[in-house]
């Protein structure tokens, strides 16, 4: 990696870092792309992409509309905001 496009990726991240530190992370990042450049020699020609690494099959079920008699009683035991539930922060 030139040392420009380094000192331009901190640039970037808004990393300031004394030399020790930059070679340190310089010789990481050109680790990197040498194994995704290694990952770019594998012949991948008819592999299907795998988007999730267990195979799942989705479940779809009937959705089922209950009326609700007591509606307004169990809204008001929550706290709404414009006439939406209002739940704790996470």
């Amino acid at each position: 990696m030139e040392e420009k496009d380094f000192d331009r990726l901190l640039e970037i991240c808004r990393l300031k870092l004394d030399e020790k530190e930059k070679e340190s992370v310089k010789k990481d990042i050109e680790d990197v792309i040498k194994y995704f450049e290694i990952l770019g020699t594998v012949d991948t020609d008819g592999i299907e992409p795998a988007y999730h690494p267990i195979e799942t099959m989705a479940r779809i079920r009937e959705d089922l509309e209950i009326k609700c008699e007591n509606q307004k009683e169990l809204l008001d035991n929550t706290k709404t905001f414009r006439f939406y539930v209002v739940g704790p922060k996470v």
